[in-house]
């Protein structure tokens, strides 16, 4: 790695720190996001600092499990009956990176009714376009694929998908699991890890 450092990758090394190892907290705070079918969102970064969350219901379940039907969609009057408990709440704090899929987020997931798990640095991708909608459900489906098909490695597991309550964007998170090749353009994979082999 070359010693200058982009201002970008300071960010992130500061901002988002990858999961080294799993353990018991890390697993149970995931078990528990699979559990959850809204997400309060917040943005605080920037110029953003939203003292109301946006509303994001799950329209496709975490692919960690493949065994949970995501419940069909939520009426603004269900919406209203969660309680703070019943929440994952997800604060995106810095934006690294925009693509075809939308806009790339880093942040912090918690889940408020358990003492047992701990906060999750996550990534969440929002998409606004209907084309940008579409691509990123294609991206949750390829992982939904792969995850099906037992490739594991080198892949984060999507959280869910979720969908913003007014018909607004949708969401993609996951994992936030270190820095994307795209940062790092000089790392060579070994033929194993492109494809997959063990």
């Amino acid at each position: 790695m070359s010693k200058k450092m982009t201002m970008i990758e300071v960010f992130l090394s500061e901002s988002c720190n990858p999961v080294d190892e799993p353990d018991y907290k890390y697993q149970k705070t995931i078990q528990l996001a699979n559990s959850h079918d809204v997400v309060l969102l917040y943005l605080q970064y920037d110029i953003y600092n939203s003292p109301i969350p946006a509303v994001f219901v799950c329209s496709a379940p975490s692919i960690t499990t493949g065994t949970r039907v995501s419940a069909p969609p939520l009426c603004p009057r269900a919406i209203s009956l969660y309680q703070l408990k019943d929440c994952l709440t997800i604060v995106l704090t810095s934006e690294v990176g925009r693509g075809t899929t939308g806009v790339v987020h880093c942040g912090t997931l918690e889940v408020e009714s358990s003492d047992e798990s701990v906060p999750l640095d996550v990534v969440g991708k929002l998409s606004f376009s209907s084309e940008q909608r579409d691509a990123l459900r294609s991206e949750y489906e390829v992982y939904r694929q792969l995850g099906l098909k037992g490739v594991l490695k080198g892949i984060t597991t999507a959280l869910g998908f979720f969908d913003e309550s007014e018909g607004g964007p949708c969401a993609l998170v996951m994992p936030y699991t270190g820095v994307s090749l795209v940062m790092e353009p000089e790392r060579v994979l070994s033929s194993s890890d492109r494809y997959g082999c063990f």
